[in-house]
């Protein structure tokens, strides 16, 4: 009985299932993909000058989103690096854009309304070295 109480302990711990849940904090954190400071500024809640939750989720205003993605391999940790783009307006109602390549969560998130996954990313504002989790989804035709 104890033998078989081990076994099935055992093949609960290295089940895939549960070693591989999903979720928000679903793999590693990279600390170095950096927020551009102007659009943490303007479109995140913790900014200086936030523009508020009407204006900030509007992708007209505030907009983020990725367009190719491979994995690749950082400090003994695998990843989906990932080439995000942010655009933003300022008061004056100037465009402005961003991009870079990401280290995301190894886990693909499956996005119902489209074809493409989605990514996590753990994102860092420089200024407070405050990080928050960031979701980039594929570029679709621009609305703007």
């Amino acid at each position: 009985m104890l033998l078989l109480g081990l076994l099935a302990a055992t093949m609960l711990v290295a089940s895939p299932v549960l070693a591989h849940m999903g979720g928000d904090h679903h793999g590693n954190r990279y600390q170095e993909n950096w927020y551009p400071n102007n659009y943490f500024n303007y479109c995140e809640p913790d900014g200086a000058q936030y523009y508020g939750d009407q204006r900030a989720n509007n992708d007209s205003w505030c907009d983020t989103y990725y367009r190719e993605y491979t994995t690749k391999w950082n400090n003994g940790k695998k990843y989906y690096y990932v080439h995000v783009y942010y655009e933003w307006r300022t008061p004056d109602r100037n465009r402005h854009t961003w991009d870079d390549w990401y280290y995301c969560q190894y886990h693909k998130y499956n996005d119902p309304d489209h074809s493409r996954p989605y990514f996590n990313a753990w994102v860092t504002y420089q200024p407070t070295d405050n990080s928050y989790w960031e979701k980039f989804y594929y570029w679709q035709s621009p609305s703007h």
